[in-house]
């Protein structure tokens, strides 16, 4: 295949030698976002070429996972590319959370499972079609009986505070599935339940359950708890990274949950902590190392770094103020709906890096 070139830039005025990729690896229409579909380990470019590209053991030495990348960036900035079917103006997700009707196949009304399911974790975890229900999303899922959500769903769900009720519930449902609690609604908040560890032996054990946060953190941001992803995006990170938990979700936390993330600022925040916390540091792959380290916190007088990244008075770059140049990029666009996705190719170590807004 003759190879396609892409360009990008991360602010205006500046190019970044475009990296090839043959046409033929790029299909159109969504993607499975779970990261077990992506064995083969197909990835961003590196120094080695694309014989690297195509090796299976890319997943593991320096490569971005391609797949995960574009499912998350879609879906950050609203599915771009999808023509939404007036459906004769059903609305069976919002439905489902009036307790009209049951979950299909063979389902039950949302009250009962917030009712009689919230312990019950042989069912949560071995029904396979309730998940699609509980957190509707714009894209399908495995479930066909499940229909994608809609913007009126949407709208729908935001005003109406039963659902809104509900929806909440239903997440902390999830999370006391995951051995998580939600500790303050208003701000997404969450901490380990009393449970965790035999919760987090069943997380993993049950890889698939990834797929199911991925979609918890995006239907989050689709229906008005935006909030909410950060948290326990952070709250995974923190497990994997820094306590050595959960080891068959720290892929899955770094690929996916992280860039969910629809907030540009969060999401720095979150890849800030992961450059932190990951080890061995020159393979963190998800973000650029020279952005990444000027991004770094404020340290306390007289208190230094012991990893000889930098001092004290190195420069941050704002932090969200006027100062940071993401933010001046992001201000002066038009909003997401109405602007294509800014994708950012970075030159390092570890080959070509992205760093999404």
């Amino acid at each position: 295949c003759a190879p396609r070139t892409c360009r990008s830039a991360w602010e205006p005025g500046r190019l970044v030698p475009p990296i090839l990729v043959p046409s033929g690896f790029v299909a159109s229409g969504p993607r499975p976002c779970c990261p077990h579909w992506d064995r083969g380990g197909l990835g961003w470019a590196s120094p080695r070429g694309l014989t690297h590209l195509l090796s299976p053991q890319a997943r593991t030495t320096g490569s971005r996972n391609w797949r995960a990348a574009r499912d998350t960036r879609r879906y950050r900035h609203h599915y771009p590319d999808l023509i939404e079917r007036d459906g004769n103006g059903d609305m069976p997700n919002l439905s489902f959370y009036r307790n009209e009707i049951r979950f299909l196949p063979n389902g039950c009304f949302i009250e009962d499972i917030l009712q009689n399911w919230r312990e019950d974790y042989d069912v949560l975890e071995e029904n396979h079609s309730y998940i699609q229900w509980l957190f509707p999303l714009r894209e399908p899922g495995v479930n066909w009986h499940a229909k994608p959500l809609t913007l009126r769903e949407v709208e729908a769900f935001k005003s109406c505070k039963e659902v809104r009720e509900r929806f909440v519930q239903a997440y902390e449902l999830m999370l006391g599935f995951y051995g998580i609690q939600l500790e303050d609604r208003s701000s997404g908040q969450v901490r380990r339940a009393q449970n965790y560890q035999k919760r987090f032996q069943n997380l993993n054990w049950h890889s698939h359950n990834n797929l199911r946060i991925t979609r918890i953190l995006k239907s989050l941001g689709e229906l008005g708890l935006e909030r909410y992803q950060a948290p326990l995006a952070r709250f995974f990170l923190e497990e994997t990274l820094v306590r050595q938990e959960l080891p068959a979700v720290r892929q899955s936390a770094l690929d996916y949950f992280v860039f969910t993330v629809r907030c540009p600022r969060q999401r720095r925040k979150l890849l800030r902590f992961a450059w932190e916390h990951f080890r061995p540091r020159r393979k963190f792959v998800w973000g650029p190392h020279d952005k990444l380290r000027r991004l770094r916190p404020p340290l306390p007088a007289g208190e230094g770094e012991g990893e000889g990244e930098g001092s004290s008075r190195d420069p941050l770059p704002g932090a969200g103020g006027l100062g940071d140049p993401y933010l001046q990029l992001t201000s002066c666009l038009p909003p997401p709906s109405h602007r294509p996705p800014i994708f950012v190719n970075w030159p390092s170590s570890s080959g070509a890096e992205t760093f999404s807004e």
